[in-house]
């Protein structure tokens, strides 16, 4: 007797517990795939963006830029929101295509023009939950 499951893959009905396990194989298989293809695992590595952002700045401002930017993109270059891209989640086009260097380096120009440090664009964010 045939069967689809909840994805709609068809199967024996009596496959005991090496169909099972079968199944089970493939279907990790698959997923390593997709995640192994997907832009998240070729990106730069948390820790290199970080690290270099730390080589810039002060330690209370890298302190800040920790979490400012965990909160906004969780330290991925790629993340969106509408409009808004990059490390820092930017209204720029630029960041679009800006490598992690190029991020962290408008991310701090941001910052500072703006409001004069990241340490103080972090309580802006906590103030009104944007910067």
């Amino acid at each position: 007797m045939l069967m689809l499951d909840g994805v709609g893959t068809m199967h024996s009905a009596r496959q005991g517990p090496l169909g099972i396990a079968r199944r089970c194989v493939v279907h990790l298989m698959a997923g390593l795939c997709l995640l192994l293809s997907s832009p998240e695992a070729s990106a730069v590595d948390i820790k290199t963006i970080q690290s270099y952002a730390g080589s810039m700045l002060t330690p209370l401002e890298f302190s800040s830029a920790l979490v400012l930017w965990q909160k906004e993109s969780n330290w991925n270059i790629r993340a969106r929101n509408g409009s808004h891209v990059g490390l820092c989640q930017g209204r720029s086009k630029y960041l679009i295509k800006a490598n992690y260097k190029q991020q962290v380096q408008w991310c701090v120009k941001y910052a500072y023009n703006r409001y004069g440090s990241i340490a103080l664009a972090l309580d802006h964010w906590r103030r009104y939950g944007w910067h």
